[in-house]
């Protein structure tokens, strides 16, 4: 757990998500869970051994599998966009079983933990923005065009840092399986790199923090990822073989070779959901 900015902590370290909270006069509001319980509930702890108090609100950036999987375990209301509430609604047991098995099959350490996982879903929902009130600080939720159905973050204007959820991720692969609009993701970037975010420090939905040059090569990996598909889409066929593609993506970003299979599967899903995308168009 780092401290980067008054009463703003974050740890970048747990397999999954990163994860954050703000510290107030009476307690926290956390900011996305981590993905294995055993994670989940370490990092309660450490909250309430950080602020003193309990955790008031869980801020969720997305409904992605990862942030859902042991949110419950934080003991506190989960607070998302109104579109996280219907993906997660949607998702049925057999879903979650591969999700829980995905996990245990990349860390059997954890599959004792893992065996009796389950997702929980948000009971506080937004359309467009969302302000909570606490001991005297204002902490605003805002939806945007993400990577996923749901992307939203928190920018603390008073500390100038900014939650960016999976929107950015640093040196990790993107998850586009589900991503909703790979144009207005790319607008969202784009406006990270103004001058009104100079100053900001970011902190990415995985990756270390970092500051709005980091949204460069994300930005590079969805526009070269959109040409290449946009190129096959003209062929007009409803499936295209993205295997080449898979190829020549994989390299943008570092992969160990124990997720080397796992990140292919993640470049060819998030493919074939963008040539749908750019099909349709």
């Amino acid at each position: 757990m780092k401290k980067i900015a008054s009463d703003i902590y974050v740890s970048t370290k747990y397999h999954g998500v990163n994860v954050g909270f703000v510290r107030l006069p009476h307690g926290a509001i956390a900011i996305d869970a981590p993905t294995l319980p055993g994670d989940a509930r370490a990092w309660r702890q450490q909250i309430l051994e950080t602020t003193g108090g309990p955790i008031l609100y869980l801020v969720l950036t997305d409904g992605h599998p990862d942030r859902l999987l042991s949110a419950g375990l934080l003991e506190a209301p989960i607070v998302a966009a109104r579109q996280v509430y219907e993906h997660a609604s949607a998702y049925t047991d057999g879903f979650w079983r591969g999700i829980v098995d995905g996990w245990t099959r990349r860390y059997p350490e954890a599959a004792d933990e893992l065996a009796g996982a389950k997702s929980t879903l948000p009971e506080i929902m937004f359309s467009t923005s969302l302000t909570l009130h606490k001991g005297g600080n204002d902490l605003t939720i805002q939806s945007i065009p993400g990577g996923a159905p749901g992307s939203a973050w928190i920018h603390l204007q008073d500390q100038d840092v900014l939650f960016a959820g999976d929107t950015l991720l640093v040196d990790v692969h993107p998850f586009m399986a589900a991503t909703p609009d790979t144009k207005a993701w790319l607008d969202t970037l784009t406006m990270l790199r103004r001058s009104r975010f100079s100053n900001t420090t970011i902190v990415p939905g995985r990756g270390p923090v970092c500051d709005q040059s980091a949204t460069r090569p994300l930005s590079d990996y969805i526009a070269l990822a959109r040409r290449r598909i946009r190129s096959l889409s003209t062929s007009g066929q409803p499936r295209v073989d993205t295997s080449a593609l898979v190829s020549e993506l994989l390299p943008a970003f570092s992969v160990t070779e124990r997720e080397r299979d796992l990140v292919q599967r993640r470049i060819k899903a998030g493919m074939e959901r963008l040539y749908e995308e750019l099909h349709e168009e």
